[in-house]
């Protein structure tokens, strides 16, 4: 996050009602893991899902998809209910359309991190940020909320545009690791007064798709350079505690989801630094077309507006996206505040 200020979330005599003051970002010391070694054998829950979603359809009153290629949204019933037959129906659905959304979710932060849970891979089902915020409350009930990564915006954190462009924001979130996340949830816990904050998402399903077939089997031959090093530098110089070293991974630019079948590309302009054993120009040349595609066109985006309570799940294997900061304002009405978490998933 450019605009991310770890110490603007301490607490002001005006803020003490604030109801989640409990789950504002926190970066304790004492949290420390190995570096995350590659792991076998996940098996994506959506793979014992329904084509026809039958399970996850008889509670749900009603299917709003939101664009031809991308995105559902769906009412009718809290995702803390289903069982495992409907949240397996669940994920085969965030697998083909990319992004689900629901509105009106009532959730505690234990009960976000047990969907999650129930997604990630059996020997290390979430995935811990390097050096992310974690909400308070781990600090005096739960350590199991150090799976979680605190959003956090405010009117301390006014966005200047002057460390990435808008391209840039564009990501897979933490691409680099050897097993990046699959399924992830997020969670909002309070929106702008005033609107905006929404978050964008592009199809890579899609991005394959709009290639020609040339191109795509070109690009099936070809690896790329995915780094956390500047990521990590930087929460060094803002004076956070890292949980584990910078990693840089080598994967395939097109890789097959094991639900579906079908073929997506896999680099991102956050974290993607080069295309392994080409020239500096045809590399440069190659991720800037994929980038423009994936930022303009319109025919594979999403946006998603949020609401107090509403909890959006993508897979991060098949979608990209990038935050949006046109809410701030020098004032309290602007913050928001979510939580996310990030199911462990296969090596691409």
């Amino acid at each position: 996050n450019p605009y991310h200020n770890p110490f603007s979330a301490d607490d002001t005599e005006a803020d003490k009602q604030y109801p989640y003051a409990h789950l504002k970002p926190s970066f304790p010391t004492d949290i420390n893991t190995e570096e995350y070694q590659p792991l076998d054998n996940y098996v994506d829950r959506g793979t014992f899902g329904d084509s026809a979603k039958r399970n996850l359809l008889s509670v749900v009153d009603k299917v709003d998809n939101l664009s031809v290629n991308i995105g559902t949204e769906l009412s009718g019933f809290q995702v803390k209910d289903l069982n495992e037959a409907q949240k397996d129906d669940l994920a085969r659905l965030v697998a083909e359309r990319g992004v689900v959304v629901l509105r009106g979710q009532h959730l505690e932060a234990d009960e976000l991190v047990k969907l999650g849970r129930y997604y990630g891979h059996t020997e290390r089902p979430l995935h811990q940020h390097p050096s992310s915020g974690v909400p308070r409350a781990r600090e005096w009930k739960d350590t199991s909320l150090d799976d979680i990564h605190t959003i956090w915006h405010d009117e301390n954190m006014r966005p200047t545009g002057t460390l990435y462009t808008a391209t840039e924001l564009w990501h897979s979130d933490v691409s680099f690791e050897k097993n990046p996340p699959g399924l992830t949830a997020l969670y909002n816990l309070t929106n702008p007064v005033h609107g905006g904050g929404d978050t964008l998402f592009s199809s890579c399903y899609g991005l394959y798709d709009a290639l020609s077939p040339p191109m795509r089997e070109y690009l099936e031959t070809l690896t790329a350079l995915h780094s956390g090093v500047e990521q990590s530098e930087g929460a060094s110089k803002a004076g956070l505690h890292l949980r584990r070293g910078a990693v840089e991974t080598e994967h395939p630019l097109v890789r097959t989801n094991p639900v579906t079948g079908w073929k997506s590309v896999y680099v991102n302009p956050a974290f993607t630094r080069h295309i392994v054993g080409v020239p500096k120009s045809e590399s440069d040349a190659i991720l800037n077309m994929l980038y423009s595609l994936m930022n303009v066109d319109p025919n594979l985006t999403l946006r998603v507006r949020w609401e107090k309570n509403t909890l959006v799940l993508w897979n991060n294997a098949v979608v990209n996206h990038a935050a949006t900061f046109d809410h701030w304002r020098p004032d309290p009405s602007c913050r928001r505040h979510a939580l996310r978490v990030a199911a462990t998933a296969e090596i691409p």
